[in-house]
């Protein structure tokens, strides 16, 4: 049992009972249909408060200085459902439901609302302690799913140059994009940035792959970079696809420029030593948050009303 598992059984326990509970469980999918990959949760959160009833209100203005002269870039909905990078058709009402349970804490740390620990910044570091736990289906989801607030502009950066499953994912590995950007004093952020199909969503690939990655990453020009791509973008938020905390060293510095973190743990496969582990490595002064991903509907029906089922695990994500 993981870390983040005995967190949500000891709030379950410690749950008023309400309504809600007594509401008969969602009903997983026919045996006929094949078993998706993950079930995605919001749980434990380590500085995080919950999330409030209603949308936090956001600056009623998106940014001018996200622009994109990278090219654009096709959200391939039927596409990316068959990567798995999307929950499949009769799954994307719970999956947005989810999302939007994930998405809000995220918003009050950034907006310091709900007496939530205001953040230092607007960029989120999704990451997991290892490989294969679906942080790349849970920062493309979240993503999409702040990009539906009617007042904030989302920049998704896949920082996972060694593995750099969101930018294979979008069609975008011949592009130029991060470690360009880095290597290059001559580029600057727009040249690296891709507008899509979705309306205030934007993408910044992982580029070209290069043998110093992990020192372009760990570089003072990547903090100078993130803080522009914060600029750019606020009052909207940067979501940053970042590498597994122990799979690298990258995610640990990258974990200091960010304003805060979601760690996107694998439900009854990551063990709770692994998660303590990488909890450890990273800098603790930031919120965050914890995702549990692939949770048994058992676990959590009583405690939450909704619960979705995801993909993404064994595409590097």
């Amino acid at each position: 049992m993981s870390i983040v598992e005995r967190a949500l059984k000891k709030a379950q326990a410690k749950k008023p009972k309400t309504e809600a509970d007594n509401e008969p469980q969602a009903s997983a999918p026919p045996a006929s249909q094949p078993r998706p990959e993950h079930v995605a949760r919001e749980s434990a959160r380590t500085v995080l408060p919950g999330a409030s009833a209603e949308e936090p209100a956001v600056a009623r203005e998106t940014s001018a200085a996200l622009r994109s002269s990278g090219g654009r870039v096709e959200i391939d909905v039927k596409d990316l459902r068959a990567q798995g990078r999307l929950a499949p058709e009769n799954l994307a009402h719970q999956t947005e439901e989810e999302f939007r349970r994930i998405k809000w804490p995220v918003l009050n740390t950034i907006t310091g609302r709900e007496g939530a620990e205001t953040a230092s910044n607007n960029v989120v570091l999704v990451t997991s302690a290892i490989p294969g736990e679906g942080k790349t289906f849970n920062a493309l989801n979240l993503a999409l799913s702040m990009a539906r607030e009617p007042d904030l502009s989302v920049l998704l950066v896949d920082g996972d140059v060694a593995q750099p499953a969101l930018t294979a994912s979008l069609g975008l590995s011949m592009k130029a994009g991060l470690t360009d950007l880095i290597s290059d004093p001559g580029l600057d952020a727009p040249s690296v940035v891709y507008e899509t199909s979705v309306p205030k969503l934007y993408v910044v690939p992982a580029g070209s792959r290069r043998d110093n990655s992990p020192e372009l990453l760990a570089s003072s020009r990547m903090e100078s970079i993130l803080a522009d791509f914060s600029r750019r973008a606020s009052p909207g938020v940067v979501i940053f696809d970042s590498p597994p905390i122990l799979a690298t060293n990258e995610a640990q510095v990258l974990s200091r420029y960010a304003g805060q973190i979601v760690m996107v743990v694998l439900a009854d496969a990551t063990e709770q030593r692994v998660v303590t582990e990488a909890l450890s490595l990273i800098d603790r002064t930031k919120p965050v948050n914890a995702v549990l991903n692939r949770v048994e509907p058992s676990l959590v029906s009583r405690y939450y009303s909704h619960y979705y089922y995801g993909y993404g695990r064994g595409n590097n994500g």
